[in-house]
């Protein structure tokens, strides 16, 4: 081996694990954070991109729908783990996460870390739960928000920081 493809072998161990090694959290993340900038056609839940989540998630289009829960379920199913939870319907997940089920913990938010979920609960909605996000960031102490990566977030995927009161729940997914 020449000195070079040495050199570039060392930095490549040095820079950490590849991305196939990484666990499936860590990966889903990577993936989500890929995809911000990615948005809907105007205001309609519909794009090729999202409908394709859409699908994966194992909803019928037409017609599409509010598209946060097909985003995660894609991060996931892009990272190998396919959540079996009915993410196009969030109350739906936070009683999965509640009872432990289908691979959903509930965890005190201030417990999140890199590649859990949240569950947000909109002011005035009338739902118990609204909306999802990936953790991009463990929660710090004293922030007051968490750190995420969401899609259907004014009409596309964006990185958001998010203050705690908005958040009914963490949630750990087990592969």
């Amino acid at each position: 081996m020449s000195g070079t493809a040495l050199a570039a072998v060392i930095a490549a161990l040095a820079a950490g694990s590849p991305a196939s090694a990484a666990p499936p959290r860590e990966r889903a993340v990577r993936w989500a954070v890929g995809q911000v900038g990615v948005h809907e056609l105007g205001m309609t839940n519909c794009g090729r991109r999202v409908e394709r989540w859409q699908r994966n998630a194992g909803w019928d289009l037409p017609p599409c729908r509010p598209w946060c829960g097909a985003f995660v379920h894609e991060a996931f199913l892009q990272a190998g783990v396919d959540l079996r939870s009915a993410f196009l319907y969030p109350e739906r997940v936070l009683d999965d996460a509640w009872a432990g089920r289908r691979g959903l913990h509930a965890i005190p938010v201030r417990r999140v870390r890199r590649g859990d979920l949240v569950i947000y609960k909109w002011p005035g909605s009338g739902e118990r739960a609204d909306h999802f996000g990936i953790v991009t960031r463990a929660y710090q102490p004293r922030s007051g928000v968490v750190h995420t990566v969401e899609g259907n977030t004014s009409q596309a995927v964006r990185a958001q920081a998010r203050p705690l009161r908005h958040v009914v729940t963490g949630v750990r997914v087990s592969p």
